[in-house]
């Protein structure tokens, strides 16, 4: 009898779901948002995601459309540019994406000035490019303080270059030491994966430190190294599906959002969000 308990103790706990709520990073849906936004936020609020991490042009272009479907939006993701002035090296990365560069040069005023009009407490930057990462902490801090003086959080996103190095030499090992405390990580369990680190064990490291996690999945044939500008597009698998323990990582996890985020898809990316919800909710 007490062994017939246990296991179905063990079962239940194994089948725990996953219940704070979901958010989904809008870059996952950028090809359908594109030609129908309208019916493309509906489909994700279907999901039950509830949250979303933006750009300006998704509030300033969709907003009626995002509130009509019941979403939030919580971050406001902008161009690191906003805070380093390298907008040369963003216009050399659209020119190698073959898309048109920035046609406004917001400052960072600009950027907390969004944020406040339309109810966001936290703005980040998505990515530093390699000629802009000099000197960029000291930046970084600054902004910090910025936004902080109109009551605003920062928050910084990983890729995998942060993890290149000697342990305690890494980029990611100098944030931790020298970033603005009221600074939040958002940690990117793909990339983080991808740069020869544990997710798991670097949300103990960043423990109190760590306000949201964008939720992917590394295939199993995945490159070992890489960055956003060489990883095939098979790379990134819906959260589940892949090699990252979640049980692991989920349960490291104080953060204060959820983001499901796929870079790319196989093929309708709706049906890949549909596919990382299910998981997620059923694990």
């Amino acid at each position: 009898m007490l062994r017939r308990r246990f296991l179905a103790g063990s079962l239940a706990a194994a089948a725990t779901p996953f219940t704070k709520p979901l958010g989904l990073s809008l870059y996952t849906i950028r090809g359908p948002l594109a030609s129908k936004p309208a019916e493309t936020y509906k489909a994700v609020a279907a999901l039950g995601i509830t949250q979303l991490e933006v750009r300006a042009d998704n509030l300033n272009n969709h907003e009626a459309m995002i509130r009509d479907a019941g979403l939030k939006p919580v971050h406001l993701f902008i161009d690191s540019a906003v805070i380093t002035g390298a907008w040369d090296e963003w216009a050399k990365l659209m020119a190698r994406m073959k898309a048109a560069p920035p046609a406004v040069k917001p400052t960072l005023d600009d950027v907390i000035a969004t944020a406040v009009k339309h109810g966001l407490k936290r703005v980040g930057i998505s990515m530093l490019l390699p000629g802009e990462r000099e000197g960029a902490l000291d930046k970084i801090n600054k902004a910090v303080e910025t936004c902080a003086k109109a009551k605003i959080e920062f928050y910084y996103h990983n890729h995998a270059w942060e993890f290149e190095g000697e342990p305690g030499e890494r980029f990611i090992d100098k944030l931790h030491k020298q970033l603005d405390k009221r600074a939040k990580l958002e940690l990117d369990c793909f990339w983080a994966a991808i740069g020869g680190d544990d997710p798991a064990a670097v949300l103990k490291r960043w423990r109190g430190r760590t306000g949201s996690l964008h939720l992917k999945d590394v295939a199993a044939n995945a490159p070992k190294k890489g960055s956003e500008f060489s990883m095939p597009p098979t790379a990134f698998k819906e959260v589940g599906f892949g090699t990252l323990d979640w049980k692991k990582i989920l349960a490291a996890a104080k953060a204060d959002y959820y983001f499901i985020e796929q870079d790319s898809t196989p093929g309708d990316p709706i049906e890949s969000l549909r596919k990382s919800v299910a998981y997620l909710r059923g694990m």
